[in-house]
């Protein structure tokens, strides 16, 4: 009869849900409010506090239209409510796909707040609601330090991402009325437009200050806040340089040297090293070379590491849990199940997938802090050739100069670079002023 109420209450959510799931093109996920766990010596205020907080944090991730899943609506209830409405005893698989369908929800996350000695034990489960199956259950140790404010952001952010392969990454579109420029982010090239667009991938989610600059053009700025699991889009418009249009030379009568015929007289002789630091540009581009792939190497098995390598232990670490009705510990799983090898377990076969799981993460670990390694020293020794070769050769080249005729009025082109490298991204932009 509860049950019956409880469907009966939420039903036309549920219907206003499987429209806003249709409209967005997304399954929806329903969030839960965290239940309180009293660990004997009664619930802190502080305590309901940070559950109901995180649970606001955790809900504005599906919110906000990033990630796999939008939020149900109307599904803004407590699991400990839903529970005692719906007679569940327990949080067993069907008595939960229960609540969810009455949600009108695909998925169903949930989960448990303890207080511990040294923070908050949050323990989450995702539910997939019509297949009856657990996805994937994590469980972490919020610290009281990072309970509050944008550390208790960041915790949203991190948990929900774990649990449903969500990301705080998105892409900036810039969309602009030239066809060709630079893009700066925070004041570093971090593009160029091609046919009046470019796109920024692997940002992370926030503000950013957004400067453009094209020949002929006012240099353009803006602030842009970039969303997490997606694609901003923003339209810049330039405005013309009405001193210097990029179609001649300023001023002058246009005769005589200097004249805005754009002629000059130029007498006298250049330094046979016409490009000093020669030796210094062949090792910036070499070691950009090794950076990139450094890089390339570390995002491949950084990925592997927070992906299918945590996704196949995990698995093997509940295959051994269901078919023992065993725990491993939570803080050390991987070192209980070496433990429990040294002597007569239950599943011993299944435990052993376990434990070669982990030592697989852990050599996959290793590799990857390698990388890390690889790529700052290689980032920092293109940052030292680039400077050698490029920056401090500079003065050399003035100083041949010197011996040209006083006469010329008008200097040669100029070729700017602009390098960035990054974990993710490696690049380099070039400029050429007349």
């Amino acid at each position: 009869m509860i049950r019956q109420t409880l469907a009966s209450c939420i039903f036309i959510l549920g219907l206003v849900g499987a429209a806003g799931t249709a409209s967005a093109g997304k399954p929806t996920v329903a969030i839960l409010g965290l239940e309180v766990i009293d660990d004997g010596s009664g619930i802190e205020p502080k305590t309901t506090q940070f559950s109901k907080e995180l649970t606001e944090e955790l809900r504005k991730r599906p919110k906000s239209g990033g990630g796999p899943y939008a939020l149900a609506p109307g599904s803004d209830k407590d699991l400990l409510e839903l529970k005692l409405l719906s007679g569940c005893e327990n949080e067993g698989k069907e008595c939960m796909a229960a609540i969810g369908g009455d949600l009108a929800a695909d998925r169903l996350l949930y989960g448990k707040v303890e207080k511990r000695s040294n923070g908050y034990q949050v323990s989450l489960k995702l539910l997939n609601v019509g297949a009856k199956t657990f996805e994937r259950s994590i469980s972490d140790i919020v610290p009281f330090g990072e309970a509050t404010g944008s550390n208790l952001a960041s915790w949203g952010k991190k948990l929900y991402a774990k649990l449903t392969g969500a990301t705080d990454q998105g892409t900036l579109v810039v969309k602009a009325n030239v066809d060709r420029g630079t893009v700066y982010l925070d004041e570093q090239v971090k593009g160029n437009l091609s046919g009046g667009q470019a796109r920024v991938a692997g940002l992370s989610e926030g503000k950013y200050k957004l400067a453009i600059e094209a020949e002929g053009h006012l240099r353009y700025e803006a602030n842009v806040e970039v969303g997490g699991g997606g694609e901003t889009v923003h339209q810049a418009d330039l405005e013309k340089n009405a001193i210097n249009d990029g179609k001649g030379g300023k001023g002058g009568d246009g005769v005589g040297p200097g004249g805005g015929d754009g002629s000059e007289i130029v007498t006298g002789s250049v330094s046979i090293d016409e490009r000093p630091g020669g030796g210094y540009r062949m090792m910036f581009w070499t070691s950009l070379v090794v950076t990139a792939g450094s890089a390339t190497g570390l995002t491949v098995f950084g990925l592997k590491v927070r992906g299918d390598d945590e996704d196949a232990k995990e698995a093997a670490i509940r295959a051994w849990q269901d078919d023992t009705g065993m725990q491993l510990d939570i803080d050390d799983a991987c070192g209980d199940a070496s433990r429990l090898l040294g002597g007569s377990p239950a599943a011993p076969d299944l435990l052993r997938t376990v434990d070669d799981k982990c030592s697989k993460g852990e050599r996959d670990a290793l590799i990857t802090n390698v990388f890390i390694g690889t790529t700052a020293v290689a980032a920092a020794a293109t940052v030292f050739f680039y400077y050698k070769g490029y920056i401090a050769s500079k003065p050399s080249r003035e100083s041949a100069n010197k011996t040209m005729s006083k006469r010329k009025k008008k200097s040669g082109p100029t070729v700017t670079f602009y390098p960035e490298v990054s974990p993710i991204q490696v690049s380099a932009g070039m400029r050429i002023s007349f």
